[in-house]
């Protein structure tokens, strides 16, 4: 009798797992590297895609939620994307990333990965998300750019 218990709670717990949904959301570039001075604005293109094997809407943020990060928080401006589709498959949208690097700022590099943060989706997304670098030169040496770089 105890088998029969541990046996289809098994089953039970394998159905769902199997049963639960995740939408991906993949970043195109994956990783994006800008060179901004300071006191400028650097802004570069990203193209967002998600699928699923079922009809979904995802809504979230980029650029809230950092991993690994060492840019300071009022740099980049978060984006908000939304997917969508009534059927399985792939939706695409776009965001611009937008880096404003204060005129005091250090000379060096600074990255993050930054993934979705999820507000209201259908369901779970999965993300390796995009890795982003800024290089912000040091205005004292010479041949340097004075504007950012995208």
């Amino acid at each position: 009798m105890k088998k029969i218990v541990i046996i289809t709670v098994w089953f039970i717990v394998a159905g769902i797992a199997l049963n639960a949904q995740a939408a991906s959301v993949t970043f195109n570039p994956p990783e994006v590297v800008l060179q901004v001075a300071p006191g400028q604005t650097g802004r570069t293109y990203i193209k967002v895609d998600g699928y699923s094997n079922k009809a979904y809407s995802l809504y979230f943020l980029v650029g809230t939620k950092r991993k690994k990060s060492n840019i300071p928080h009022g740099w980049m401006t978060s984006a908000y994307l939304w997917l969508e589709s009534e059927t399985a498959g792939t939706s695409s949208n776009a965001m611009i990333l937008v880096v404003d690097v204060p005129q005091n700022a250090k000379p060096g590099t600074y990255s993050a990965l930054l993934e979705p943060d999820d507000l209201r989706s259908s369901e779970p997304i999965v993300s390796s998300g995009v890795s982003v670098t800024i290089e912000v030169p040091d205005p004292q040496k010479k041949g340097l750019l004075s504007d950012a770089r995208y």
